[in-house]
């Protein structure tokens, strides 16, 4: 899809071709997933130049300036959002395609990240307030109705940079208007980062699952009897080398006899974007087949 969307740009192809191309890569990535056995299913976000890019677009705004994500070898447009926040009227962008089968998950910035990383002549929490408000949840009801059984948070912001004590609590509200009666699972997921320093402070935030990158942060820093899921990122996405499966069932038995939390969900710790086509297929087929034993291991 890459490949016809710059022969578009460069007037060599067509709208028609590029369409083609999203088809083909969107069958081969549902695939690769029901094969694998996943219990959730993405769209993989093929669509989206970064992760902020269709909710400002829904709200009619364009992106500036490239920002590199990161220490990574990939960027983003940064958001312009100064002045009073619009609300999203066409959250079409982020609803997951009509193929990808159920139950859907959808990845989302988290309202943290989202306003750390826009330009804006606002308060940042209280931003972070606003875009919950008037563009987050409008993006998640609309991907609920559409079938997503579980909402992901991506937060890299707070794994990276961290995060001050006087913005739990904004980030406390925030996540609480994304998280009242909504019909689905709300994970918040940090990553590029140690989440050990942050662990009693997420554990207190309204949703109902949180993700850690654990290849950035120590197990036993997790604690024990969670009363929330545990994303487990268990998987590196920012290394060719391919996990063993039974090593990663032994981290996820340890966790779950452990940390014991609600929910046990394993993962990758971040995208799966910045590896190879080929790498990236290899570890979300190793990933079900980790769960797989898992499960085989539990019911015995």
């Amino acid at each position: 899809m890459v490949a016809a969307t710059r022969g578009m740009d460069r007037g060599r192809v067509g709208a028609d071709a590029v369409e083609r191309a999203f088809a083909d890569d969107l069958a081969a990535f549902v695939k690769v997933q029901k094969d694998a056995g996943l219990d959730v299913f993405s769209d993989g976000l093929l669509k989206w130049q970064d992760i902020f890019r269709p909710l400002v677009e829904g709200l009619g705004a364009k992106p500036h300036t490239l920002v590199r994500w990161f220490d990574t070898n990939t960027f983003f447009r940064e958001p312009e959002l100064s002045g009073k926040l619009s609300r999203l009227e066409h959250p079409d962008g982020v609803v997951p395609d009509a193929s990808v089968p159920r139950p859907r998950v959808t990845t989302l910035p988290s309202p943290y990240m989202f306003s750390r990383a826009a330009r804006t002549d606002q308060d940042r929490n209280q931003l972070m307030v606003a875009l919950a408000e008037r563009v987050l949840r409008p993006a998640i009801d609309a991907a609920v109705a559409a079938g997503s059984q579980m909402i992901h948070l991506e937060d890299p912001w707070l794994g990276y940079v961290g995060i001050s004590s006087e913005d739990w609590a904004p980030l406390n509200d925030a996540l609480e208007i994304l998280h009242r009666d909504l019909d689905a699972t709300l994970a918040f997921h940090v990553y590029f980062g140690d989440a050990g320093p942050h662990v009693a402070r997420l554990l207190g935030l309204p949703v109902d699952a949180i993700g850690v990158d654990l290849i950035e942060t120590d197990l036993d820093a997790l604690g024990s009897r969670w009363d929330k899921g545990l994303v487990a990122g268990v998987v590196n996405g920012r290394s060719s080398v391919l996990e063993s499966v039974d090593n990663t069932v032994e981290v996820a038995r340890h966790l779950a006899d452990r940390v014991r939390p609600r929910n046990l969900y394993i993962s990758s710790n971040c995208e799966l974007g910045y590896l190879p086509t080929v790498v990236a297929e290899r570890k979300v087929q190793r990933l079900g087949e980790a769960a797989r034993k898992l499960k085989e291991l539990v019911s015995v």
